[in-house]
């Protein structure tokens, strides 16, 4: 028996419009991931898609939710490897190192994305009320739960102190991964000069969070 799947004229628009909003910024990408973000146009978007630019404000509101709608594919992109990474640690201490690992496999791996999300969240778009933007924010709070959840977990079978705020301790995290990996030249080469490269800086700070939170009374 063959089974027929129809689908409704409406349906069938709102899958051409989704594949269309995606090519937008399938190319759009390509311009703010290699230009700063004042160098690139509405109608240099346009241009790299090839649709006049009346076309583009069908999908987005303006250039700045083309923006938006990148970084939340980039948010996306690492609460997955967030909540893969936590996943495999056994205690709550070793989910809080997974999460700190997951960020730095997020800086690693998807560069552009990471640089754009730091982007967002400078003083530029502060308050946005655009969609995406509220999209990111939302996230944004999934992640802080899921390490908040890390966190609470390891005061709970005691690998974590009893003395800590675990919000205080996932914005700490936060705050400091993003600094960590920021480094600048100055900086690197000040390690450097001591034999220490930036990816061993890395693991030597997450075992510094892992000692400042960890309960050291345990049998």
């Amino acid at each position: 028996m063959v089974t027929v799947i129809s689908l409704s004229i409406k349906e069938i628009k709102k899958r051409e419009k989704e594949q269309r909003r995606d090519y937008i910024l399938d190319n759009a990408e390509k311009l703010f991931f290699s230009r700063d973000y004042d160098d690139v146009s509405m109608n240099q978007i346009a241009q790299e898609v090839g649709l006049n630019k009346a076309t583009l404000y069908l999908y987005f509101n303006n250039k700045e939710s083309i923006y938006f709608a990148i970084v939340l594919r980039g948010v996306r992109i690492f609460k997955e490897i967030l909540k893969n990474r936590v996943e495999l640690g056994k205690t709550g201490i070793g989910k809080l190192e997974e999460a700190g690992r997951a960020y730095f496999e997020f800086y690693q791996d998807h560069p552009d994305y990471h640089d754009a999300y730091l982007y967002f969240k400078s003083k530029r778009f502060k308050d946005s009320a655009d969609e995406y933007a509220l999209q990111i924010e939302a996230l944004t709070g999934d992640l802080m739960i899921i390490i908040c959840n890390s966190i609470q977990e390891g005061i709970k079978d005691g690998t974590i102190r009893n003395d800590v705020k675990p919000i205080e301790v996932a914005v700490f995290v936060a705050v400091t991964a993003e600094r960590i990996v920021g480094l600048g030249p100055t900086t690197l080469k000040v390690l450097e000069s001591q034999g220490i490269s930036h990816e061993q800086f890395i693991e030597d700070s997450m075992d510094l969070w892992k000692h400042m939170v960890m309960e050291t009374t345990r049998n």
